[in-house]
C-alpha cells in the first residue's frame, strides 16, 4: 500500500470517534441536518430493495444535476429498472434531488432513494457498502474518496468517474503523491474528463486511457419553471429591466449591490445566492442600503416599491433566469471558488457577466469569450459598464446547441459495457 494511502487510512480512522460531535456542531451552525447525521455515519439506513443498485454520488447542486440527468437517460435509453441511489454532500443538493425524485416522471418510474453522503472512513465505507451492495458506482466530477474506492475495488464493484474536472493546482497536488494517486485512480473502470486539462492530468495520474467528450453540463435541460408563477412575477415587476445576481458567494452580493446603487436608472435586482441558507446575512446587507426588499422565503409580495427580490429558496432558478435580462454569475469574485457554470443562462438566451476567477471553467470560457453574450468584469465600474449586456449572439447559440449533443451520448456509449457487466438485462 502506498504511504500516502496508508497515512490517509490512519488519519480517517483516528477522526472517526469524533465525527458525531463534529456533525452536531455543524448542525447547530446550519451546515448539516441534525436528523440526517446517521446517514453520514451509514447508520439506520432505509431497507435495501432486492434489486440491482446503481449508486450516483455527487458533491453539490451542479454535480447532482448531472447525476439526475444520467439516471434519466439510463432509464429511458438503457431500460434500467433497478434502484437509483443518490448521495450528495450539501443540504441544498439533497433537497433538489428529493424534489426531482418526487416530480420527475422518468425517475418516478423506478425506485429512487436520496441519502446524505457517507464520511470516508474505513469503517463507515464498509458499513455503507455492506448495506447498499451497489452493482455500480457513478461518481461525478471531483468526489474522490479513497477508502470507498479501494473498498469497492476489493469487492469487485464497478466504478466510473464522469465529467471529471481538476484544476492545475489539484493535479499538481496529486502528482506529489504519485503512487497514491495511481492506486486511487486506477480503481475506476472508466474515467471521463470534462476538459483537456483534466484528461491530461488523469492520464498521468492513473496511467490509463481517459476519454474527453466535453462537459456534461452542456447536455442538461433548462431548469423547469411554473408558467403561472412566471406570468405573475412578470406582471409584478412590470416593464423594469431585470438584473439577476445568481449563485453568489459571501462578498459578491456587496459588489453587485455597490454597482447597482450607482446605476441610473436602476434595474430590478434579483439576488439568488448559491446557498439559500445565507438569506439572513444578505437580508441584513440589503436593509443597510435602505431599499425595498421582498424576501422569497418569507412569501413577501412584490409591488411597485420593491427594488430587490432576495430569492433565498431552492429549485426556482428556472424562474429567475427567465425573468432577467442580464445575469451576473457568482463564484468569479470569491477566492477559491473558480466560477460557476454559465451554460444554463446562456442556453436560455440570457447574457452572462462573471468575475475573472473562473478556473473551473477555463476551457469553456476560452471558447465563450470571443462570442457575444459572455464577458468578464473585474470591478464595480466594469459591472456598471456591462449593464445591460449585449444579447447572446447567433454564433454562440449555435455553438451551445452543437455542444449539447455530443458529451452525454459519448459518455453513455462508454458506460454501456460496464453497465451490462454490472446489472445485465434489467
Amino acid at each position: 500500500m502506498p504511504f500516502g494511502l496508508f497515512l490517509y487510512k490512519i488519519v480517517t480512522t483516528m477522526i472517526a470517534p469524533f465525527l458525531g460531535a463534529i456533525f452536531r456542531r455543524r448542525a447547530k451552525s446550519g451546515k448539516e441536518d441534525e436528523t440526517r447525521i446517521s446517514e453520514r455515519l451509514a447508520q439506520d439506513l432505509p431497507q435495501r430493495p432486492d434489486d440491482h443498485v446503481i449508486w450516483f454520488h455527487a458533491a453539490s447542486v451542479g454535480e447532482s444535476q448531472i447525476q439526475l440527468e444520467l439516471a434519466r437517460r439510463l432509464v429511458q435509453t438503457r431500460a434500467y429498472k433497478g434502484l437509483c441511489l443518490f448521495t450528495c454532500q450539501t443540504q441544498t443538493a439533497a433537497q433538489m434531488i428529493s424534489d426531482a425524485i418526487d416530480t420527475d416522471a422518468v425517475l418516478k418510474s423506478v425506485p429512487c432513494i436520496q441519502q446524505m453522503a457517507p464520511v470516508d472512513t474505513p469503517t463507515i465505507a464498509r458499513r455503507f457498502l455492506d448495506h447498499w451492495r451497489p452493482h455500480l458506482a457513478i461518481i461525478a466530477e471531483g468526489e474522490i474518496w479513497p477508502n470507498l474506492l479501494i473498498e469497492m475495488n476489493t469487492r469487485g464493484i464497478g466504478s466510473v468517474l464522469v465529467n471529471a474536472r481538476m484544476t492545475e493546482k489539484s493535479i499538481l497536488g496529486w502528482l506529489r503523491w504519485r503512487k497514491t494517486a495511481n492506486a486511487v485512480f486506477s480503481t475506476f473502470d472508466l474515467l471521463v474528463a470534462a476538459d483537456v486539462q483534466t484528461k491530461t492530468g488523469l492520464s498521468e495520474l492513473s496511467g490509463r486511457d481517459v476519454i474527453c467528450p466535453g462537459n456534461l453540463k452542456s447536455a442538461l435541460p433548462a431548469p423547469s419553471v411554473d408558467p403561472d408563477e412566471l406570468d405573475r412575477l412578470v406582471e409584478d415587476i412590470g416593464d423594469r429591466p431585470v438584473l439577476l445576481a445568481a449563485s453568489t458567494h459571501p462578498g459578491e452580493e456587496a459588489i453587485v449591490l455597490d454597482a447597482w446603487l450607482k446605476m441610473v436608472p436602476r434595474p430590478f435586482l434579483i439576488i439568488a445566492p448559491r446557498h439559500p441558507d445565507r438569506g439572513d446575512e444578505i437580508d441584513k446587507l440589503l436593509s443597510m442600503a435602505k431599499v425595498g426588499i421582498s424576501r422569497r422565503s418569507e412569501g413577501d409580495p412584490l409591488n411597485a416599491q420593491t427594488d430587490v427580490l432576495l430569492a433565498d429558496t431552492i429549485g426556482e432558478m428556472g424562474l429567475w433566469y427567465r425573468l432577467c435580462d442580464t445575469v451576473y454569475l457568482g463564484g468569479g469574485h470569491t477566492p477559491g471558488i473558480g466560477g460557476h457554470n454559465p451554460l444554463e443562462a446562456l442556453r436560455l438566451g440570457k447574457p452572462v457577466i462573471s468575475g475573472p476567477s473562473i478556473f473551473n471553467f477555463r476551457d469553456l470560457s476560452e471558447r465563450l469569450l470571443p462570442l457575444q453574450g459572455f464577458s468578464i468584469v473585474h470591478d464595480v465600474d466594469e459591472i456598471i459598464a456591462a449593464i445591460p449586456a449585449l444579447p447572446v449572439s447567433t454564433e454562440m447559440s449555435l455553438m451551445l446547441e452543437a455542444d449539447s449533443l455530443g458529451p452525454m451520448s459519448t459518455t453513455l456509449d462508454a458506460l454501456d459495457p460496464i453497465l451490462a457487466q454490472a446489472v445485465g438485462n434489467t
